[in-house]
């Protein structure tokens, strides 16, 4: 009976289990190698899998994701490039470093533009960011050009004059009365300005002076709050259809002036020491009162706040 028995399998438990799955791994390894498979390889130690997008022999997958990926960057730097191509060639356009100045309002034959062109090229040496033609501010440079050359009214426009170039347009002051100080030509405009540049027709008021003080730029008699006055005078004289031909400074006075007004015989009195509006209107019930009237006087006086007289 013993000879039939089978015979025990004395084999350790753990011995079996690992012997499984160093079969299954055997088995697995088999798998790599079947037909119709690509061998990878590499110089590397490092290779983790077929996939592996470092290894000298690439799979087509792989091969696939590396094109992919080399076209990606050559793309991105090629877009790089042509930004920064964009980029520098707007900022060459916009740079000002040459400047043309053109008048929008007088003759640009005549127009003294060195003059303008260096006070501009001033200007950016102070502030260099705004050689950038976009940067500029033109409130600023419309302030800056008004104290350099107080013939300039505004900058008008800034634009392009061609590569590297910027345009400047300016708007000068029109005169409205005129006057020969110390051997000079005064001018001064309807806001009261005074320049010594006009690139207008000379102006049909003239500011006669018979006060005997000596005429000096700068001294009370020709200073810039005289002009001012009298540009004033004559811009709101305008405004009440009243036109001014002369502005005369009296005998033995500083402090005020006589006004010529058109087809009217008498000159009118006013006071440097009293508002111009003020006074112009009161000057304007004058006219019209002496007017319907039919008076003809010798003067007439605004001088005094809310009262004409006239002799």
């Amino acid at each position: 009976m013993g000879l039939l028995r089978k015979k025990r399998d004395h084999e350790p438990r753990r011995r079996r289990v690992e012997k499984g799955e160093l079969d299954k791994r055997k088995e697995q390894g088999k798998q790599l190698f079947r037909r119709g498979r690509t061998l990878t390889g590499s110089e590397s130690s490092n290779i983790g899998s077929a996939n592996e997008l470092n290894a000298s022999l690439r799979s087509p997958r792989a091969q696939g994701h590396h094109l992919v990926a080399h076209r990606r960057y050559l793309g991105g730097m090629f877009a790089i490039f042509i930004l920064s191509a964009m980029i520098l060639f707007w900022f060459l356009y916009e740079f000002t470093a040459g400047i043309n100045v053109n008048a929008s309002n007088a003759s640009s034959a005549v127009l003294k533009s060195n003059r303008y062109e260096r006070a501009i090229t001033e200007y950016l040496a102070f502030r260099p960011f705004e050689r950038v033609r976009t940067l500029i501010d033109h409130v600023e440079l419309s302030n800056y050009m008004k104290s350099a050359a107080p013939e300039v009214d505004g900058v008008k426009s800034v634009r392009s004059g061609g590569f590297a170039t910027t345009r400047f347009e300016l708007v000068f002051r029109r005169p409205v009365a005129s006057w020969l100080i110390g051997g000079e030509r005064y001018y001064v405009d309807k806001t009261g300005v005074p320049f010594r540049i006009n690139y207008f027709d000379e102006p049909k008021v003239k500011i006669v002076d018979n006060s005997g003080v000596p005429q000096i730029a700068g001294t009370a008699i020709a200073s810039s709050n005289f002009l001012r006055f009298v540009g004033l005078a004559v811009d709101t004289s305008s405004t009440f259809d009243l036109q001014v031909t002369q502005a005369i400074i009296p005998e033995g006075t500083t402090r005020q002036i006589e006004l010529r007004l058109s087809k009217k015989k008498y000159p009118v009195k006013l006071s440097l020491d009293r508002p111009v509006g003020e006074q112009i209107e009161d000057m304007k019930r004058a006219v019209d009162y002496l007017k319907k009237k039919g008076i003809t006087p010798k003067y007439v006086d605004v001088r005094v706040s809310g009262r004409a007289y006239y002799k």
